[in-house]
């Protein structure tokens, strides 16, 4: 059994697939009786006594932006150093690879990069054309781009969660391949399954269209809403549930009334995991038309929960989504296809159930289960010699 470090920015609230990832990861390594070190901010701490030593470090600042790796780089450093003047780990394993920016040690280290957003920066005129807070963006990607260029290169192994990821780290940052390994960031199928009875709509109702996810403009939530008019146009019932914790919500409910469907979409705010769940579950359809995306775990919560989804021929969404057998596919932007995509989707039960029996199918080959298995191959690699 090895002692393995695990750094984590989310655990006690899971706010995206960095956080479900670890949350995961940390509960099969206890499992599999491994001694677990977690070294997570003091507000992710557990409300129960978990099974493994947890170790906080401050909240971060810029705690409701994806920013916050920043401070906790600085803060996962110093507690790591105090921890191993006491200890010794096997392995250090950042669930965010970006926070080892500061670490310094001999200890093996691992990292997982769950976006590509930085690593494919372009120019500004694009950003300025698809974001309201396009400069701030800009710069900011910039900025991650030259931290991840210097932290990357220093871990003993990167994971990345799809195979574009990988491609895209070593185009932009040179890694090597051999320094590479693909783990599907996974889920377990029998968590979601349990609150759904109905897997196609239920016609006695209005249609539910879900969307889950903060960085809301990048997954593109306003090619959902330019399409919302054309689906209720055929439609005339159809909710649009918004998950999720952006500051430009304000902006997408503005750009819901300038289009005459606000009274259409519900902007929920963020909403715990189980609480999610139990969204999916509600659901008639998942979208997630994003403009980039590295993978899109979401999708598989929806295949796991019976919702058909649609998504776009972007990043690694085409590993998940097989067009026409487990979803729905359409480029980038396009909001006449999203809306022809749904409504075709929700007017067809035949689809819908075909859609569904495919994502059943999918989800048993992206189970934790298999995530653990490619980590401990990880794990082997660099503790055999």
């Amino acid at each position: 059994m090895l002692s393995i470090c695990v750094v984590a920015q989310q655990y006690g609230q899971v706010i995206s697939g960095t956080g479900l990832y670890a949350r995961n990861l940390i509960a099969s390594l206890v499992e599999a009786g491994h001694h677990v070190t977690v070294v997570a901010p003091e507000d992710q701490r557990p409300e129960r006594e978990p099974d493994f030593r947890f170790v906080g470090v401050p909240a971060p600042w810029f705690s409701q932006t994806q920013a916050r790796w920043i401070s906790l780089s600085k803060s996962f450093s110093r507690t790591l150093v105090a921890l191993q003047r006491r200890e010794r780990f096997d392995l250090v394993h950042f669930t965010d690879a970006r926070e080892s920016l500061f670490f310094r040690s001999s200890v093996t280290t691992i990292g997982n990069v769950h976006d590509t957003y930085a690593a494919g920066v372009r120019s500004p005129a694009y950003y300025r054309e698809r974001y309201v807070d396009w400069f701030q963006r800009w710069l900011y990607y910039r900025f991650v781009r030259l931290c991840e260029a210097r932290a990357l290169p220093r871990l003993d192994r990167i994971v990345g969660n799809s195979k574009h990821t990988a491609k895209k780290l070593t185009a932009e940052y040179g890694i090597s391949p051999e320094e590479l390994r693909v783990c599907y960031v996974c889920i377990e199928p029998s968590e979601y399954l349990s609150n759904r009875e109905v897997h196609a709509w239920d016609t006695s109702r209005p249609p539910r269209v879900l969307f889950v996810g903060g960085n809301m403009q990048r997954k593109g939530l306003p090619t959902l809403i330019l399409a919302a008019s054309d689906i209720v146009r055929a439609l005339p019932t159809t909710e649009f549930w918004v998950v999720g914790r952006d500051r430009a919500v304000p902006h997408m409910q503005e750009l819901c009334r300038a289009n005459g469907v606000e009274t259409h979409f519900h902007f929920l705010g963020w909403r715990s995991h189980s609480e999610v769940v139990q969204m999916y579950a509600e659901a008639d359809v998942f979208v997630m038309p994003s403009l980039e995306e590295a993978l899109g775990v979401t999708f598989l919560e929806a295949m796991a929960s019976g919702v058909p989804s649609i998504g776009t021929r972007v990043g690694g969404i085409p590993e998940l989504i097989d067009h026409g057998h487990n979803g729905l596919l359409i480029d980038p932007e396009e909001p006449r296809a999203l809306a022809e995509a749904l409504v075709r989707l929700l007017k067809s039960q035949d689809l819908q159930l075909r859609i569904v029996e495919g994502g059943f199918e999918t989800v048993e080959r992206f189970t934790v289960e298999d995530m653990m298995r490619c980590t401990h191959q990880v794990y082997e690699e660099l503790t055999a010699s």
